[in-house]
């Protein structure tokens, strides 16, 4: 069995087009980010991403290239094709008993799929279990800072195919505080993309954990109770499991679970009890498509639908999420659209191929591993 002789790794400046991403937003313009290259005795490379947002995640680039010194220190000399023993490997060495350096791990997960996919000459898919689809419907994240804005973009989007809309109606709240006009003002954007976009699109309110109280929640909603293609995705903390289930059985409004899902033992606590109807999988939250495959097959066995959410990536981290998502037996819109509406990089040609998204869809490369090439040197001239 070959194996892994070397992983390297570079860190490249990620910048934020977000309409509301600033100095005075939680979410912060530059996003850590990394290229990850494993490379096998025989030279085989296989590639992944590690985005993460400091808020978000909690992690920093500091905190992110000591995890992936790291692993790379501990995995040199594994074997390539053990991708389980290679992740024990890393969940011994860093964060295995607490949430913590998913992201890398994540990065390293994703770069072994498609070093192992070049060996056996096999897409990543196929790695997965096998593409349930060859392409998918496409989701795409809105933060716009006025009810008008928000409508025409809704429009927008679906005007260019897209199936599934996810409006931001946290970020006022978590800027302003908890107040009524901050509450008045997320439903105001919530209630100008209900009035333009077609009830065969699916609009999931994200309130990112701002909403706080489940009962306050229960209210607000009740005025939008026939718009049937909505969701309400995280309203409360992470942890708040019990608030979610509340909200659940007092509303007709379908639940999302985002934040709450950061591993499968997370997910399955969230089945047990009954806390949501569908989850958003981050593969960088969850440490890897490894966890995202044990993810997904927890929550389909229970009748959960999955959807797959950029973090946001680049062109590489938006490929391999496709992977995944090509695999679930639901069809809820993707998002891998990051490396286009969401972030830009200096020199976007340091990729050739990976996912295609077009008149609403995604589509993967008929190719082996991600699908996606990645020019090292020119990496290397944009490295921070």
């Amino acid at each position: 069995m070959p194996k892994i002789s070397q992983l390297d790794f570079i860190e490249i400046k990620s910048t934020s087009i977000k309409e509301s991403w600033d100095e005075n937003s939680v979410w912060a313009p530059t996003l850590p980010c990394f290229i990850v290259r494993v490379t096998a005795e025989d030279g085989t490379e296989g590639f992944g991403e590690v985005a993460s947002q400091t808020w978000y995640l909690g992690e920093t680039s500091e905190q992110i290239r000591s995890c992936l010194t790291l692993y790379a220190s501990r995995l040199k000399g594994a074997e390539a094709t053990n991708l389980a023993a290679a992740n024990h490997v890393m969940d011994k060495a860093y964060s295995g008993a607490m949430p913590g350096g998913r992201s890398a791990r994540s990065g390293v997960d994703v770069a072994l799929h498609d070093l192992l996919g070049k060996l056996w000459g096999v897409p990543v898919t196929t790695l997965l279990g096998g593409a349930r689809r060859q392409r998918m419907d496409l989701l795409t994240n809105l933060y716009h800072k006025t009810p008008e804005e928000m409508a025409a973009a809704s429009k927008t989007f679906v005007e260019r195919g897209f199936k599934g809309l996810k409006i931001k109606i946290g970020d006022v709240i978590w800027k302003d505080g908890f107040r009524a006009d901050s509450l008045a003002t997320e439903a105001g954007f919530l209630e100008a993309a209900l009035d333009v976009v077609p009830r065969d699109v699916f609009i999931d309110a994200d309130a990112n954990q701002a909403w706080t109280n489940p009962g306050i929640v229960v209210r607000r909603l009740e005025r939008f109770a026939s718009a049937s293609n909505l969701a309400i995705e995280q309203p409360l903390h992470y942890a708040n499991i019990e608030g979610h289930c509340d909200i659940r059985r007092r509303s007709t409004i379908p639940v999302i679970l985002d934040e709450s899902v950061w591993s499968p033992e997370a997910a399955m606590e969230v089945v047990r009890r009954g806390a949501c109807d569908r989850i958003v999988l981050k593969v960088n939250r969850v440490g890897g498509l490894s966890q995202a495959r044990d993810v997904i097959t927890i929550c389909e066995s229970a009748g959960i639908g999955i959807s797959v959410d950029t973090s946001p990536y680049s062109l590489l981290g938006d490929t391999a999420i496709a992977h995944v998502a090509m695999t679930t037996r639901g069809h809820y819109p993707l998002s891998c659209d990051g490396h286009e509406t969401f972030i830009k990089l200096a020199d976007p040609s340091i990729y050739k191929g990976g996912v295609d998204i077009s008149q609403g869809y995604a589509e993967l490369p008929d190719a082996p591993g991600l699908g996606i090439e990645v020019d090292w040197q020119k990496l290397e001239k944009i490295a921070i």
